[in-house]
């Protein structure tokens, strides 16, 4: 009876391949937990109790960094160590295909190998092009190379198993000393001498003891740290700085969403591209312009973002026969993208926090006994103590900015646990009294089908129809410049069934109540303006506020920007932070 021939395999493929297949899964596993966020990869959601969701981003990233070093490595150790024939593809490989035997399923893992390294290359490429802020289709072809690398491990073991059995695929474990092969024969050599003469200079040209002097492993390994030196490296020397001009304090910029102060002509302009939102013309992206000037004490920020649309009814109400009903889409579950607002976000850490992603937690229940999000995509909170400072600017709010903060898991509430109200994690607002409310009340917590009651009625319906304007239906349709889209205490009466009956049915009313426009304290305070497709926010916050929860404007701090198209909850990102540069010394 025929033995069969115990397969093994060189220590530097396996060492190799190893180092591969863990780095491979982090970047996959994490991937995808970044991609169940997407509206179309939802399904992935179903995977939660197995996908990661803690520093997604920095993990992803480091793992994508790692993969890309070793592939660097593992090319080394095949031209060092002379194995390239493993791999190589060509006719008779070809036609091994269509072969029987062994020999098809031996081309078959090579093709799947080239395919796999095209789709290895197609990744990285376009994930660093993603890192480095591009848009386009560079997401698109991202998510197609990674379906293709998700397919490559079943495919390769399949035609491991094909090939040899459960022996084959075990080589992988049994590790083995390298010999490197001799090199190809010369073909001048082939012409002159007989097959059989040359098989014979060939054997006598391979010395086993050629491992010992060549190291391939140790020059991969070299070649791979070089590669991840690098990387880390280029990145914080390429980063986007924002620079914060010093000037006297008599030349401070108006607050008003117009760039035409000249103060603003004294700030470079720093411009990121934020992708992955909803709407924003079906792109999901738009391309942001910062400046920032400071006086010593207050810095001036004015941000420039494309927004096709003017949009300021946040879930107007409508009056029918049966009562008030909230305009709504996807509010019932935090998600609404077209009656809605326009909104801008800025975050601001120290570089304590390596990534945006450290306070993101893409799960369905990411911290056990508390409530989930009402979108189900996950929390904003920060496990480590730190905290972030978030602005967010509300173009229906009478230019109110929510000065809040990611942070520590705040406890939830019983209406919180009993699904009456939404739970936000680490995300808190700090401003004291309320400063605007929803113009509604609900009988039964989130069923937004049922009749509501307003809060407020408008004290004269024809002012209110002055004040808001054309009202228009789609929200691809911008609002009038003028338009007014919420209710103030000086405006409006307090609900009441007379007040109620005097009001025909078809009216549209604002379902926001300001109750405290003007900002108070040491959050960012200032304006905004729509005009050809772009917002324009101009707003100012003290260098070195009082409260402890809020980050100095110092140079080293990390920003993020994100722009909201009539969209709740979805918003545009990008991942690589800019760094802050604040002037000091006397203005120029």
């Amino acid at each position: 009876m025929k033995l069969l021939k115990r397969a093994t395999t060189d220590i530097g493929t396996v060492v190799l391949h190893w180092i591969l297949v863990v780095a491979f899964l982090a970047t996959t596993l994490t991937g995808l937990r970044i991609g169940s966020d997407d509206p179309g990869l939802r399904w992935l959601a179903a995977f939660d109790i197995i996908l990661p969701m803690e520093n997604l981003w920095l993990i992803h990233l480091g793992s994508a960094l790692i993969l890309t070093a070793t592939l660097a490595a593992y090319g080394a150790y095949m031209v060092r160590s002379r194995l390239l024939r493993r791999v190589e593809f060509g006719v008779i490989q070809w036609t091994n295909l269509f072969s029987g035997g062994h020999v098809r399923w031996t081309a078959a893992g090579t093709l799947a190998y080239w395919l796999l390294m095209l789709a290895l290359l197609i990744e990285i490429v376009t994930g660093l092009l993603q890192f480095l802020g591009y848009g386009g289709s560079t997401l698109d072809w991202h998510i197609l190379a990674a379906w293709i690398c998700i397919a490559f491990p079943v495919v390769h073991l399949a035609t491991h198993w094909l090939h040899g059995g459960g022996n084959q695929l075990l080589r992988i474990l049994r590790p083995v000393r390298l010999v490197v092969p001799p090199p190809p024969p010369d073909f001048a050599v082939l012409l002159a001498k007989h097959l059989a003469q040359q098989e014979i200079d060939a054997g006598a040209d391979a010395h086993p003891a050629e491992a010992d002097n060549r190291r391939p492993l140790l020059w991969a390994l070299a070649s791979g740290l070089l590669t991840l030196a690098l990387l880390f490296t280029i990145e914080p020397l390429t980063r986007q700085q924002l620079i914060a001009v010093r000037l006297e304090k008599m030349a401070a910029p108006r607050l008003d969403g117009d760039l035409s102060d000249p103060a603003w002509a004294k700030a470079p302009v720093t411009r990121v591209l934020t992708q992955h939102g909803a709407n924003f013309g079906g792109t999901g992206e738009s391309l942001v312009e910062i400046r920032v000037v400071h006086d010593g004490t207050t810095a001036y920020f004015a941000f420039t973002w494309a927004d096709p649309t003017r949009s300021l009814k946040q879930l107007p109400l409508v009056k029918r026969t049966d009562g008030w009903h909230v305009a709504q889409t996807g509010h019932d579950r935090a998600d609404e993208q077209t009656y809605f607002e326009d909104k801008f976000s800025v975050l601001i850490a120290r570089p304590v926090l390596p990534l945006v992603g450290a306070a993101i937690h893409l799960a369905l229940k990411p911290l056990g006994d508390n409530p989930p999000s009402l979108t189900g995509r996950g929390l904003h909170y920060t496990a480590n103590g730190s905290s972030a400072d978030v602005w967010q600017w509300h173009a229906d709010h009478a230019d109110i900015i929510d000065d809040g903060y990611f942070g520590a898991p705040a406890a939830a509430t019983q209406k919180q646990l009993g699904g009456e109200a939404r739970y936000k994690g680490g995300y808190t607002v700090e401003r004291g009294a309320a400063r605007y409310t929803d113009n509604f009340v609900l009988t039964r917590p989130r069923d937004y089908a049922q009749a509501v009651q307003p809060r407020r009625l408008p004290m004269q319906i024809a002012a209110l129809t002055v004040s808001l304007g054309r009202i228009r239906n789609s929200p691809d349709l911008s609002e009038e410049e003028a338009a007014q889209w919420w209710l103030t205490p000086e405006n409006s009466v307090p609900y009441s069934p007379e007040a109620d009956a005097a009001i025909p049915d078809n009216t549209v009313i604002p379902g926001v109540i300001v109750l405290k426009p003007d900002s108070t304290g040491s959050g960012p305070v200032g304006a905004a303006r729509w005009s050809a497709g772009h917002w324009t926010l101009t707003l100012a916050r003290k260098l070195q506020p009082p409260t402890g929860t809020g980050v100095p404007l110092e140079t080293g701090d990390m920003i993020w920007v994100a722009a909201f198209d009539h969209s709740e909850t979805r918003h545009t990102r990008h991942i690589r932070p800019i760094t802050l540069e604040v002037q000091d010394g006397d203005a120029p």
